[in-house]
């Protein structure tokens, strides 16, 4: 056993792998379940437009070729969709795979990769892989400091990157116009890049948000992602896209997987492109829904944390069982421990119909424990 040991990287030793939620396939299957709904990945629900159905039917049909490994196509109209050049466009396998492509071509020993915590987990795992050091930022207000101050002060004369995820995935929030351009204006001069993990920018609300591209013009250390997997209804087929300075797109694609994103995704994200209406549509009933379900959860005593995104996170002093009896219930959540952020529940806005199942088995729920 000793050799194995030694083969393996010292840096990943205490590393924890990331926990997805639960299939729904897994949970009917351990718990003997005949129907279940998922309400753990921040998925859209709602059906695709006919358009994209027919990209993904066409594309299937060329399956035996390589995918064209530049997504010549959908890059370019990526680029036209943000008023960019073509070489400052990447496109990976979701925002997942460009991060641990981007941070492989970036990182050289010694290097730091800093981030807010709690947040998505797996900018410390694609930092770890890359042989980063990791810098989890506390961002908690206190009497002399604000977490903007925090993040500023953990950025050292290593810091390669600083992720931000805004919205914030899982609490919720997001960080402002005003402190966004702070914080950029702060890293610029510094060789320190601004990475803004922007998975649910279409679902916000809040008019003092401001997406990175805005600052893109303006300042020479932004990387904006997106990704097709929440408001377009891609999460099948695993394909996101970054906007970042021509250097960083450069030395991207020397480390990047040749052929990462699959015909049948390029040809359904590019179809997503230009469905305007369907994105709208699922906004407002995205939205509405939330409301809807925050207002309910509200009434029967229940905290909910404001969110500008697609789900909502309740507090509950004893999370992971109420989390596992509504597994038993056929009620598929995401538990905050498993976000860096316990004593909360993260719940996806789903149908209509889902979030009445979901409302009722969580009211069975808490009168079962409340009478234990």
């Amino acid at each position: 056993m000793s050799w194995k040991s030694h083969i393996v990287r010292k840096s990943l030793s205490g590393i924890e792998p990331y926990r997805p939620g639960k299939p729904i396939a897994e949970v009917q299957r351990e718990l003997g379940l005949q129907s279940a709904i998922r309400l753990c990945s921040n998925e859209n629900p709602w059906s695709l437009p006919e358009r994209v159905v027919e990209a993904v039917r066409l594309a299937s049909g060329e399956t035996c070729r390589y995918p064209d490994p530049a997504s010549y196509r959908l890059k370019r109209a990526i680029a036209m969709k943000w008023g960019r050049s073509p070489s400052e466009v990447i496109v990976g396998g979701g925002t997942e795979g460009i991060l641990y492509s981007l941070f492989q071509s970036i990182i050289d020993e010694g290097d730091e990769v800093a981030y807010a915590v709690p947040t998505y987990p797996l900018y410390g795992l694609a930092a770890a892989a890359a042989g980063a050091k990791r810098i989890e930022v506390e961002t908690g207000e206190t009497e002399s400091k604000t977490g903007l101050d925090r993040l500023i002060e953990a950025c050292g004369p290593r810091t390669k990157a600083l992720v931000v995820c805004n919205p914030n995935n899982p609490t919720g929030s997001i960080l402002t116009r005003t402190d966004l351009t702070a914080l950029a204006n702060s890293l610029n001069g510094r060789e320190t890049l601004l990475i803004l993990d922007e998975a649910y920018a279409e679902y916000v609300e809040d008019p003092k948000y401001a997406s990175g591209i805005d600052l893109f013009d303006q300042l020479g250390n932004i990387v904006m992602l997106r990704t097709f997997s929440k408001i377009y209804g891609l999460a099948a087929l695993r394909v996101g896209y970054a906007i970042a300075p021509k250097p960083v797109v450069e030395t991207y694609l020397k480390v990047r997987k040749v052929f990462e994103v699959n015909s049948i995704a390029q040809n359904a994200a590019l179809a997503a492109l230009s469905e305007t209406a369907y994105i709208q549509e699922v906004r407002e009933k995205t939205l509405a829904e939330r409301e809807r379900l925050s207002s309910a959860l509200r009434e029967m005593g229940i905290r909910v944390h404001p969110t500008q995104t697609n789900f909502i996170i309740l507090d509950f002093q004893d999370a992971k069982t109420v989390y596992e009896n509504l597994l038993l219930e056929g009620i598929i959540v995401r538990l905050g421990d498993d976000l860096g952020y316990p004593g909360h529940l993260r719940v996806t806005v789903g149908l209509p119909e889902e979030n009445d199942r979901f409302l009722q088995s969580l009211g069975k729920v808490l009168k079962r424990l409340a009478g234990r």
